[in-house]
């Protein structure tokens, strides 16, 4: 061997030598093939090798809502490398969107923002990733136990809930002092235990104040209830489970002829300027109504109280975040959807932002469900939804009929509230006749 061949061995093997100490010894921070020394950050399964800041790159996000501040400037501090491109898109026109970008060929986002009442649509497209498998590897442990099957796709999770929309009802405390005796929500929770309880004091209510005061304002808003308050899905793929339909519709065909509710439409100003009045004593409450409906409308302070719905929990709206299948940044879009909505850092600066998500251990702490409203005074009412309302909530799978139920269901409220002599079985012929029509497979079992 020459001279020049055995300096060239020499160099080769000391330059393998200084890549395996390299490869070796501790944290550089620089990314080697996907494997670094420093500690890896990779419990979803992505290319965060040396560190959540090498991961570089912009991803799209369709949605309707201004990103909350505080959560998205935490998000960048931990992945600076990570950018948000946010297309605005009104939550009823997600579904169209998306059908007309497949069918022209487009490109899909990376991530989408789905409202409550478009996810049955959402879903049944087929289109979204299952985040239970890699890269994603959700870790379903720290959701609630009732998201599970309502976000879930052919077995698996496709959808990570955003904000928290548990719901009970909220009253009007001088109102229930006056005519059912105390204003305490606990004492109100053991009188009106049930429906039938709630009705039949709220005809002694109605009797007391000459007609004055009614329970509720609006059949829809006893539909949101009743309709959430089940306990099995209205479909079993395109076969309606008449009972289950059928056993909701009758309770509100009840309420309408108990006389204890109001005529208003729901969501109109009058039913938004209701509540500043004392002609209705109890509204439903999502976490998110205090904030957003109840505060806008009403300049009292601590005049309203929350309470636990009779016959339980239910939710009411919220909206979650799914991944196409084929995202180009699926990834970078997971980081984003994992911090918000499944870690403690995400939970905190979410509830700066006014949001509560859906990451279970964050309410182990009474601390961070502590939560008070101005219309609300000093009641709690973080524990009351977090704790109490929770803890006696269930969720149910919902799908495409569902939306057409939803269709169906606006046009028997108008005419329950304005014909007194259309009952439950004039309400079941409508209902079938609306779902045939749009939808000559579904079978009425």
């Amino acid at each position: 061997m020459t001279n020049r061949k055995r300096l060239l061995l020499l160099l080769a093997v000391f330059s393998l030598l200084a890549g395996l100490i390299a490869g070796c010894g501790g944290g550089s921070g620089k990314s080697n093939g996907g494997n670094s020394g420093g500690s890896a950050e990779n419990s979803s399964g992505g290319a965060s090798a040396g560190g959540s800041g090498e991961l570089k790159g912009e991803f799209v996000l369709w949605t309707w809502e201004p990103e909350h501040p505080t959560a998205l400037e935490a998000f960048y501090k931990k992945y600076p490398g990570i950018k948000m491109k946010r297309v605005e898109v009104a939550a009823e026109d997600v579904p169209k969107k998306l059908q007309t970008t497949i069918a022209s060929g487009g490109e899909l986002p990376d991530v989408i923002r789905i409202e409550r009442g478009q996810k049955a649509k959402i879903f049944d497209m087929d289109i979204l990733e299952n985040l239970e498998a890699a890269p994603f590897n959700a870790d379903l442990s720290v959701l609630f136990d009732y998201d599970i099957a309502a976000f879930s796709m052919n077995g698996h999770v496709v959808a990570i809930p955003d904000d928290m929309s548990v719901s009970g009802v909220a009253y009007i405390k001088d109102l229930a002092r006056e005519y059912l005796g105390t204003d305490n929500p606990e004492e109100l929770e053991k009188m009106l235990p049930d429906w039938d309880a709630f009705i039949a004091r709220g005809q002694e209510v109605v009797q007391k104040s000459g007609g004055k005061v009614l329970m509720f304002s609006s059949l829809g808003t006893v539909w949101d209830i009743l309709k959430g308050q089940r306990r099995e899905p209205f479909f079993d793929g395109d076969t309606m489970n008449t009972a289950v339909v059928r056993e909701r519709v009758a309770r509100l065909v009840q309420f309408r002829d108990s006389g204890i509710v109001g005529k208003l439409e729901q969501w109109s100003p009058a039913w938004n300027a209701a509540h500043a009045t004392s002609d209705y004593m109890f509204t439903v409450s999502p976490v998110w109504m205090p904030q957003y409906v109840i505060d806008p409308n009403d300049p009292a302070d601590d005049r309203w109280a929350l309470m636990v719905a009779p016959e339980g929990g239910f939710i009411r709206g919220g909206s979650s975040h799914g991944i196409p299948k084929g995202a180009k940044n699926a990834e970078l879009a997971w980081k984003w959807i994992e911090f918000t909505s499944m870690s403690q850092e995400g939970a905190e600066t979410q509830k700066v932002d006014g949001v509560f998500t859906h990451y279970k251990p964050a309410y182990e702490d009474p601390e961070f469900t502590k939560w008070t409203w101005r219309n609300f005074g000093e009641q709690n009412i973080g524990e009351k939804f977090f704790v109490d309302i929770s803890n006696v909530t269930t969720d149910v799978p919902e799908n495409l009929n569902d939306s057409l139920l939803d269709e169906a269901m606006a046009i028997i409220i108008q005419t329950l509230a304005k014909d007194d002599n259309f009952g439950v079985e004039e309400a079941m012929q409508k209902i079938e006749q609306e779902l045939k029509a749009k939808n000559s497979n579904i079978v009425i079992g």
